[in-house]
C-alpha cells in the first residue's frame, strides 16, 4: 500500500509494502467492507463523465477500483504490494471487468502527465513516507480540469474497533505504552488534511466527514481476525505473552455490551475533493 524502500526498518508496519503480502485475504474479508463506504463516497466525489479514465493510488484489494470499473469507467489500480495487485487482478476477472492492476510506488508513477480525467486515494496515499510526494504525483497524471479525491482518517477518539482493542488491553495489562502518533493519523486534523493538498500545488479542497462502521458477525468472528494489517498484527503482537488473553478480553467485553451476534463499530473520516488547476 506503500512506497516501496530498502530501509523498511525505519517505516511503520503499515507503511511496508511487502508485509501487505502476508494480509490480503484478512484484509478483505474484514476491513474492506467498512473503507468501501469510503470509497463510494469518493468515487462520488469525482463527478465523472462516461467512461472517465481514472487512476486508484494504493487500491489495496481493489474495491474502489472495481465499483469504478462496474460504472463504466476506466480503471488503472497501482500498488507497492505485489500480492494487493494480484488479488485485483484476479478479482476484475472473476467479475468479468477491465481494470489494469500495477506494482507502482505511488509516490512515483511512471505515467505521463495528465494521463487521467481523475484520480483518488482511499487511506493509501495518507500512509506513503512522503504523502506530498504521492500526492503531487496524481497532480501532475490528472488533466487540467480532472478531480482527485482523497480519504484520510479523522477523530481516532470515535474509531472504535482500536479503543474496545485499547480498553481490552489496559484491563489486561493494568497500562499501555506511550505511542507515537501513526502515520495514518498525520492528517487527522482538517487544517493539516489541506495543508496537505497546498504543499502538494493544489487549490483548497472540499473536505467533508464521512462515518462508518465496521460490521462483523459476531465478537467471536472479529477477535479471531483482528490481524487484518499489518499494524494490527503488529499491535497485538505487542501484547506479547498476554496477547491471547486480550483478544479473549476484547471479545467478553464487545459480547457484554453489544451482544454475542452482528455487531458494528464505527470509524470517521474525511474526504477531501479538489479540480486539478489549469495552467
Amino acid at each position: 500500500m506503500t512506497r516501496a524502500v530498502t530501509m523498511t526498518s525505519e517505516l511503520e508496519p503499515d507503511q511496508q509494502p511487502r508485509r501487505w503480502d502476508d494480509h490480503v485475504a484478512l484484509y478483505e474479508e474484514v476491513f474492506e467492507p467498512l473503507t468501501q463506504r469510503f470509497s463510494s463516497a469518493a468515487i462520488d466525489a469525482l463527478a465523472l463523465e462516461p467512461r472517465a479514465r481514472v487512476l486508484d493510488s494504493a487500491a489495496g484489494v481493489g474495491g474502489a477500483a472495481l465499483e469504478l470499473a462496474r460504472r463504466g469507467h476506466r480503471v488503472t489500480a497501482v500498488d507497492a504490494s505485489p500480492a494487493m495487485v494480484a488479488r485485483i487482478s484476479g478479482r476484475a476477472s472473476a467479475a468479468a471487468l477491465m481494470i489494469d492492476a500495477l506494482a507502482m510506488d505511488g509516490q512515483d508513477l511512471v505515467f505521463p502527465d495528465a494521463s487521467f480525467d481523475a484520480a483518488l486515494s482511499v487511506l493509501g496515499v495518507i500512509l506513503f513516507p512522503d504523502a506530498v510526494r504521492g500526492l503531487s504525483e496524481l497532480r501532475r497524471v490528472v488533466r487540467p480540469g480532472g478531480r482527485i479525491a482523497l480519504v484520510t482518517w479523522t477523530a481516532p477518539e470515535a474509531y472504535e474497533l482500536v479503543g474496545e482493542l485499547r480498553a481490552a488491553a489496559l484491563s489486561v495489562l493494568g497500562s499501555l505504552p506511550a505511542r507515537p502518533l501513526p502515520a495514518q493519523l498525520r492528517f487527522k486534523e482538517s487544517e493539516a488534511f489541506q495543508a496537505l493538498f497546498a504543499a502538494a500545488g493544489l487549490p483548497i479542497a472540499q473536505i467533508s466527514e464521512l462515518s462508518a462502521e465496521l460490521e462483523a458477525p459476531s465478537p467471536a468472528w472479529l477477535a479471531e481476525r483482528l490481524a487484518f494489517a499489518p499494524g494490527m498484527a503488529a499491535l497485538l503482537d505487542g501484547f506479547g505473552g498476554a496477547q491471547a488473553e486480550v483478544i479473549a478480553t476484547f471479545r467478553r467485553r464487545l459480547e457484554a455490551t453489544r451482544g454475542a451476534e452482528r455487531i458494528s463499530l464505527s470509524a470517521r473520516a474525511y474526504l477531501g475533493a479538489v479540480t486539478v488547476a489549469h495552467v
